[in-house]
Order: C-alpha cells, then sequence, then structure tokens
C-alpha cells in the first residue's frame, strides 16, 4: 500500500479511534481533540498532495475541510445535541483549524516535497 491509501485508512481509523473513546468514557473536553485534529491534518495533507502535487493547493484543501468538520461539529451541536452546555467555542476553532494547518505541513513534509 502506498502512502495516501495508508493516509486514508488513518484518517477513517482516527474517526472511529475518536467517536468510540468519547462515547465510552463520556469525554467532553475540547483539549482531547486536539491530537485528533493534528493527526487528520498530517493524514489530509499526504492525501491531498498526493492528489494535487501543489503545497498551497494541499493547505487550501486541508483548510476547507477543517472549515466543512468545524460546520458539522456546529450543527451537531445546534440541531442533534441541543445542549448549551457544550456550545462550541470560538478559541477552540481557531486552535483546530491551527492544528490542522500544521499537521498539514507535516503531511507535506512526509511526502517530500517541503
Amino acid at each position: 500500500m502506498n502512502l495516501p491509501a495508508l493516509s486514508l485508512l488513518g484518517l477513517i481509523s482516527l474517526y472511529l479511534i475518536a467517536q468510540i473513546t468519547t462515547f465510552i468514557f463520556g469525554i467532553q473536553n475540547d483539549k482531547f481533540y486536539a491530537p485528533f485534529h493534528f493527526v487528520a491534518g498530517v493524514f489530509l495533507g499526504i492525501i491531498f498532495f498526493a492528489l494535487s502535487k501543489n503545497p498551497f493547493s494541499t493547505i487550501s484543501l486541508t483548510l476547507l475541510a477543517g472549515i466543512l468538520w468545524e460546520a458539522y461539529e456546529y450543527s451537531m451541536w445546534k440541531y442533534v445535541l441541543k445542549k448549551n452546555k457544550f456550545k462550541p467555542k470560538r478559541q477552540d476553532t481557531i486552535n483546530d483549524l491551527f492544528l490542522d494547518f500544521l499537521g498539514t505541513l507535516l503531511g507535506i513534509f512526509l511526502s517530500g516535497q517541503l
């Protein structure tokens, strides 16, 4: 298997691990998810760089994916969970996108092009 395919499997595994551990242990702390955002950025950086071969496009696509993920998180909070207790915070969103960006830089570097 090549690196982008392994990264896709890693991304799926990362999502499942985050969901399962959150469900089993009832984790609601935003800091728990920080490493997941960084590693997801690495995986997406590898995948998008394999597709585009352009570092700028890779960063842009990964940040777009991060923004869409944050919109998904907000929608889940607003329309499914409906709990003010766990309302997403602006600083958490900014931190998540920054970690996605840093992970993407590492992903591009691991792909050998930074």
